[in-house]
């Protein structure tokens, strides 16, 4: 192998190989049923798929929420991971397989995104050590081993990426590269909104310093461009997924969200203790008020020393003598380094309570619910800040060992030993955190029965409501023929006499034939929720929501009918569409290279 080949594959190949430590867990036959969010993680999947199959390419509605009242599901909690793993169970894996299967693709992206993100910054050598740091870091497994939080998961495989392409545009402020940012942003937003809000601000704060970062060097006029690009990116990335964030915002109104912010959801039951940062505990609980936490919040040990001595050389290269002399490659380690332990110390602050009044000063924040979240960020900020250990200590080295510096020589070795091994202390800390608490899979847990087990499981107060639903469902007329796995009879005659027959019961639609002795009123057992469209015999008719669930009820004449329950688009989410395409094609038109630009305008 020829050692520009060597160097280019080998760091990746050992990422790949240690990455195994991180999702071999996932080869055994069983799942972890009892981490908190794994059956949803499992029968969110099944909702998908009922809706896709239904001939929905963009499916909103899932259909057994709330004991078979259903629920606008992915109106607002961001789709894309779950075309992923429908893609893989379309392939022929199960709908357990595909989730599975998703987490340690996660696990391979994030470890090589990272990768990618700090050998832009700091070299190959430190790309490896941050992937692995990345891969390992305790917060990374507890999203797997401990909540099963599958689409948060994939998030985190998301965050360097972002990082890696807003660094090429701001180095390189052209359309291809606000192309690729835009589409990095996007894609995050479209992945997982909660972990989309929380890293915006932290992505703007990184934008900001390389912007400044540049200044100097570059002049306050590249600098202007260079933002206007990176603002330029931002809002194709928000353009680009409209189709779920209009309809989000937009459609908010119509369901009880006071149910995502109160009880065990309320953030301030959810804050971080410096203990417990530095507290090597493991268990597979939730978190509670204040200590009574039965899940782990630390950052972990290793990650934390690597970052500490990276930190301590940072400041070694700033104030030793000559610093400022030397070239500004040599400067930016240094600088970088300690803008991320900065930004760490920031967001460690965040998650205490002692951020409590700047997470009350916004009603947004509370849809975060748990503030330890923020996690995910220190597990970004400090896997870059172990990496940058590598170029740090070798760079010090040579500072003291010829002080008056000149050219830095490439290392002839493509991994050093010392990369590797810390590499390998990072894992083999980790690993016995890479045990789940395996259960069997049961066959019902695929199924959407498995939706109706959750709500009698759930407290009360955790069934879906939508605005109209003026009484907490407690059961259903259909949870009976879930449980007995039988056809399901969506709708009967609230008022009046006569006979209703399930004809087709879909993902987002149902059709049923009604006899009706006299004028009778039918009731879907549907929340009714825009978008919803009901037609009678082919012939589009009014319908209403019926306290005290809200349910989709409409008047029909005596006699027999077919009536048709469908959901429809609605003005937002035309909008969202409209916008998402355009964003999409101007996309596709940058990646696709400058010639096209070129024709268009001259074209025009």
């Amino acid at each position: 192998m020829k050692p520009a080949t060597a160097r280019r594959w080998l760091p990746i190949l050992f990422i790949l190989g240690l990455s195994l430590f991180a999702w071999a867990p996932l080869l055994t036959p069983a799942y972890f049923f009892g981490a908190h969010d794994a059956p949803h993680s499992v029968f969110f999947l099944v909702e998908f798929d009922q809706t896709l199959r239904d001939g929905y390419l963009w499916p909103r509605w899932s259909p057994d929420f709330a004991f078979g009242y259903g629920y606008p599901l992915f109106n607002i909690y961001s789709p894309l991971a779950f075309y992923a793993a429908e893609g893989l169970h379309l392939l022929g894996l199960s709908f357990v397989d595909a989730v599975k299967a998703m987490y340690a693709l996660a696990t391979v992206g994030a470890g090589l995104a990272m990768y990618g993100f700090v050998r832009r910054w700091l070299g190959h050598e430190a790309g490896v050590l941050g992937a692995v740091v990345y891969m390992f870091v305790p917060f990374h497994l507890v999203e797997i081993f401990v909540r099963s939080a599958y689409s948060e998961f994939v998030a985190l495989a998301l965050f360097p990426l972002v990082l890696w392409a807003f660094t090429e545009l701001i180095a390189a402020p052209r359309f291809r590269n606000a192309a690729w940012a835009g589409l990095a942003y996007g894609l995050l937003a479209l992945v997982h909104h909660t972990s989309f809000f929380t890293f915006t601000p932290f992505l703007a704060v990184c934008v900001l310093y390389w912007l400044a970062s540049v200044w100097r060097r570059r002049g306050r006029r590249f600098v202007l461009r260079a933002g206007a690009y990176a603002a330029g990116a931002a809002l194709l990335g928000l353009a680009a997924a409209a189709v779920y964030l209009v309809p989000m915002v937009a459609e908010m109104r119509y369901l009880k969200v006071s149910q995502w912010t109160a009880n065990s959801y309320d953030f301030r039951q959810h804050f971080v203790y410096l203990s417990q940062l530095f507290s090597p505990a493991w268990g597979y609980g939730y978190s509670g008020p204040g200590l009574a936490d039965d899940m782990s919040f630390q950052l972990g040990a290793v990650p934390v020393v690597l970052a500490l001595g990276a930190a301590v050389l940072a400041l070694a290269h700033c104030f030793l003598p000559g610093s400022r002399e030397r070239g500004e490659l040599a400067r930016s380690v240094p600088h970088l380094t300690l803008f991320f332990a900065l930004v760490t110390v920031a967001i460690v602050g965040l998650m205490t309570p002692a951020a409590d009044a700047l997470w009350l000063a916004s009603s947004l924040v509370s849809l975060v619910q748990f503030p330890w979240r923020l996690l995910g960020l220190t597990a970004l900020t400090l896997s870059v800040l172990a990496g940058a250990l590598y170029p740090l200590g070798t760079g010090l080295a040579r500072r003291l060992a010829q002080p008056a510096g000149g050219p830095a020589e490439e290392s002839p070795v493509i991994l050093p030993v010392e990369v590797c091994l810390l590499s390998l202390v990072v894992a083999l800390a980790a690993f016995g955190y890479t045990l789940p608490q395996y259960t069997p899979v049961e066959p019902w847990r695929q199924t959407p029965q498995a939706v109706v087990r959750w709500d009698r499981f759930s407290p009360a107060d955790r069934v879906a409501m939508l605005a109209d639903t003026t009484q907490q469902p407690t059961t259903s007329p259909l949870e009976a023929q879930y449980m007995a796995d039988q056809p399901l009879q969506v709708a009967a005659i609230l008022r009046g006499t006569g006979t209703v027959e399930t004809v087709r019961h879909g993902g987002a639609s149902n059709e049923v034939r009604v006899v009706a002795q006299e004028p009778a009123v039918l009731q879907f057992y549907t929340y009714d929720y825009p978008g919803w469209q009901v037609s009678v015999d082919g012939q589009p008719v009014r319908h209403r929501a019926e306290p005290p669930y809200g349910l989709v009820s409409l008047d029909v004449p005596a006699g027999e009918h077919d009536v048709i329950l469908r959901m429809g688009s609605t003005s937002s989410r035309l909008a969202g569409g409209l916008v998402s395409l355009a964003a999409w094609a101007t996309i596709v038109v940058g990646l696709a290279g400058r010639g096209i630009w070129r024709s268009l305008f001259r074209l025009l």
